[in-house]
């Protein structure tokens, strides 16, 4: 495995709970330094002296609303200010919301295309030059098993985590020999505390294919500097994953219809 240079920083967007959380400690475990970005909160400040003290890795954090018109700006001027030097961008903050399209709100569906889409391709733009001056960098984007075909009852969600799907990819054919690797991973339900209710609501299949937070986080990381760019995460979503690709697309359109009709 590639390691990183201890000099550099792993920025991690949406990293005071769940999987950016699991992404922070694991980083530290390490011995990555950690440039935390989430929503204000005392969860932010915690984390951020837990890490430090027991991981002995330089750590900043910055709370903002990455929703906000010039949050990615303001991430990039705390970055240059503060002389934090990018090396791995991992782009995990998202949102997602159940139903039908129709019963969505405006503010609901702008928050997801915002977080989801926006902010991750706008980081990445802005520090796209200097991952470039590092010599060896990596973009990681958190998408989800729902980038990898159409889902009724969670549309917009799953056609942003396509968004990033494709993104990673075209990213990575035009970053040939810059020594910049992007790399997407596709979990399914994550069994973090906020996303538990939710997972128990649904159906037989969902909550069996969910996965613990820091196993992704453990996996995305050893996955991609092992020089991969995507990956499945989990036994039973991947043998989903492998099953979808040989039975018809109406079959399996039909069956995510019927799972996610009942999630919602």
């Amino acid at each position: 495995m590639e390691k990183p240079s201890i000099e550099h920083y792993a920025l991690i967007t949406g990293a005071s709970a769940g999987l950016g959380k699991e992404f922070a400690i694991e980083c530290a475990k390490r011995h990555m330094n950690l440039f935390l970005v989430a929503l204000p909160g005392s969860e932010l400040e915690i984390l951020e002296n837990e890490l430090r003290e027991e991981y002995k890795v330089n750590v900043h954090t910055l709370g903002i609303d990455l929703t906000n018109q010039d949050a990615p700006d303001e991430v990039y001027r705390y970055a240059m200010q503060n002389n934090i030097k990018v090396n791995i961008l991992i782009n995990n903050a998202g949102v997602g919301f159940n139903g039908k399209l129709e019963h969505q709100s405006v503010d609901l569906i702008d928050k997801m295309i915002l977080l989801n889409i926006r902010a991750s391709t706008q980081l990445t733009f802005l520090f796209l030059p200097e991952l470039k001056e590092t010599g060896r960098a990596w973009i990681l984007n958190v998408s989800s098993f729902a980038a990898l075909i159409p889902l009724p009852y969670k549309s917009v969600y799953a056609a942003t985590k396509t968004y990033l799907l494709f993104l990673t990819q075209a990213l990575n054919e035009e970053l040939k020999g810059t020594g910049v690797t992007a790399f997407s991973i596709h979990p399914s339900g994550i069994a973090s505390e906020r996303a538990l209710e939710n997972i128990r609501k649904s159906s037989f299949i969902a909550r069996l294919s969910s996965l613990q937070p820091e196993y992704v986080a453990r996996v995305a990381l050893n996955s991609m500097f092992a020089g991969k760019t995507f990956m499945v995460p989990g036994f039973i979503s991947k043998l989903y994953y492998y099953l979808g690709m040989m039975l018809p697309y109406y079959i399996i359109f039909a069956a995510v219809g019927r799972v996610f009709r009942k999630s919602s």
